[in-house]
């Protein structure tokens, strides 16, 4: 315990609605969190508008919390860069060279054969093409899987540290390669990589911020992404497959060095018990406001020691599995890992990852032979990142919701134009590269805005403290086998509808989409992860069904907003 009799019975609680709190005591919050009351305490704190007052980071903090954010951002570019990797590597070896039993681009033989030589002959590619992105995505969830576990036991930190080894040593795979299948051992390796980090980083960046800043910093991982993403398309236009794939191991080692002089994560520190760690790092995070951090450091005991109590019961193996499954399926988890799932599905169905995965076959589809494809693929990636800066602006002006709805109407009406458009024209010219780029990069841009970005958020904000790795592993295992089947059967399913096809299918299901968020995702805007968390243990599923009473209390927070 953080504090003695004397001082939790004075000490006043400043716990952040957004930027807003209702001051009660740390004693009322103690007892609520305990009895498992769900802080009915901070429940019945927007009934008066009068006691909520104004809680603002200083600059110490705002630094602090950004420069935690930018060792997650060194590691999200670097994990982005794979990501794009594939649209590079397909069209270089669409044909390969076999000289002297080795893997080579054209350009690599010099010179002429000496006598006896065998000469080089041009081979297709050995095996799909298609296995070059799959295979990635097929790794992609062994990773997801194992990070829950690895999230509790290495801590945030300790994850994302040990994640850029084998991000690293896969693109050293690659670089080296002289073969098909070493070269989809590195594929392998940096999917794992990539899946191992995804949950730890959305966690260690939502449990350093504060409310006010937890949006623009997670959301601003995927700017680092998407520039990763741009890096690698724009590796790919100067350079051959394997001099880009010595070019991604920079990032991976400098995110590990930079991970060395920030933080664990204080909710993790407090779980483990190293409450003095703790202490240390939320200071240092709350630029020593003091107040602030014996408050947070209070609310995180409590509910680590009502954590610690349940898991006590399970001391079999057997128990623990019980006990594991009890709390994925208890009603606050399951009920946001159920929103998370089935937004991301309808996320990958709109073609967000797709037209990552196959930029330059998308746009040679879309635009025919008078687009520049590898230029245009360029633009679409810098369109990507462009509009997650801009995705990171919106969050701190508007709700998640309504970004959510723009994003998802905006994706289904550039596909839906663009549908027409390549259905009523009757042969390709000229203005094709005006209309159809536009309509691309109107998809991409709206696409990136909201549906892009707001999946890793959610995780960090939907998801209650004592479930976020187990849960969250869950969660980056089923998004990643559904991105394994999104980009393996997309020749399958262009090759059946065609490309005007493809985008009637990514039109429709990002309406689907809209409707979705409508119906359930919740508002979490300005709101700490304990009332998150408060949020889902009561009774309603959906978010237009909850009670008149929580109405009125979003309205006071929108209008402190």
């Amino acid at each position: 315990m953080a504090l003695d009799k004397s001082e939790e019975n004075q000490s006043m609680l400043r716990y952040s609605s957004t930027n807003y709190t209702k001051v009660v005591k740390v004693k009322d919050v103690y007892e609520d969190i305990e009895n498992n009351n769900s802080c009915s305490n901070l429940d019945d704190s927007y009934k008066v508008e009068n006691d909520i007052i104004r809680y603002t980071s200083n600059r110490k903090a705002v630094f602090a919390q950004c420069l935690v954010a930018g060792a997650v951002l060194l590691l999200a570019a670097g994990a982005g860069m794979p990501i794009g990797y594939s649209a590079v590597l397909l069209p270089q070896l669409s044909t390969a060279i076999i000289y002297h039993r080795r893997l080579a681009s054209p350009s690599s033989v010099r010179g002429p054969l000496a006598i006896g030589d065998p000469q080089p002959r041009i081979i297709p590619f050995v095996g799909s093409p298609d296995a070059t992105p799959s295979v990635h995505s097929l790794a992609t969830p062994i990773g997801s899987l194992l990070s829950g576990p690895f999230l509790d036991t290495l801590g945030r930190r300790g994850c994302l540290q040990l994640s850029a080894v084998p991000l690293c040593l896969g693109w050293i795979v690659m670089g080296f390669a002289k073969n098909i299948p070493a070269l989809l051992v590195g594929r392998i390796v940096s999917g794992f990589a990539v899946g191992f980090m995804g949950v730890p980083s959305q966690v260690l960046v939502g449990e350093t911020a504060d409310p006010e800043l937890r949006g623009i910093l997670v959301a601003s991982a995927f700017a680092a992404y998407s520039f990763g993403i741009l890096l690698i398309y724009a590796f790919g236009a100067s350079f051959e497959w394997n001099v880009v794939a010595f070019c991604g191991t920079v990032l991976p080692i400098v995110a590990f060095i930079s991970f060395s002089f920030v933080p664990e994560s204080p909710a993790w520190l407090v779980r483990e018990g190293k409450i003095e760690k703790a202490r240390r790092a939320l200071l240092w995070l709350r630029g020593g406001d003091v107040e602030q951090m014996n408050t947070e450091i209070a609310i995180l005991e409590a509910r680590a020691k009502l954590d610690i109590g349940q898991k006590s019961l399970a001391t079999s193996f057997g128990r623990r599995v019980s006990s594991t499954w009890s709390t994925i399926v208890s009603p606050n988890v399951l009920k946001p890992l159920s929103i998370i799932n089935i937004f991301n599905a309808l996320q990958l169905s709109s073609g967000t990852y797709v037209i990552v995965f196959y930029a330059v076959d998308l746009v040679r589809d879309v635009g025919g032979k008078n687009v520049d494809s590898y230029l245009a693929a360029i633009i679409t990636a810098l369109t990507r990142f462009l509009f997650c800066l801009l995705a990171c602006v919106l969050l701190l002006k508007i709700g998640r919701r309504s970004l959510a709805i723009f994003s998802a109407i905006g994706t289904s009406l550039a596909s839906l134009v663009l549908v027409a458009y390549t259905s009523i024209r009757k042969e390709e010219s000229d203005v094709d590269a005006y209309v159809l780029g536009i309509c691309l990069f109107a998809y991409v841009g709206a696409n990136t805005v909201g549906l892009f970005t707001l999946p890793g958020l959610m995780i960090g904000e939907l998801l209650p403290q004592n479930a976020r790795g187990i849960a969250g592993g869950f969660n980056f295992f089923i998004f990643n086998f559904l991105l394994f089947l999104a980009t393996k059967s997309f020749p399958t399913i262009n090759n059946a509808v065609g490309i005007t096809g493809a985008f009637a299918i990514f039109g429709t299901s990002a309406l689907l989409e809209a409707a979705f968020v409508y119906v359930a995702l919740p508002e979490t805007k300005n709101r700490t992860l304990e009332e998150i968390e408060d949020y889902f243990q009561q009774s309603n599923l959906l978010w237009i069904t909850r009670s008149r009473e929580q109405r009125q209390n979003d309205g006071i927070i929108l209008r402190h907003s």
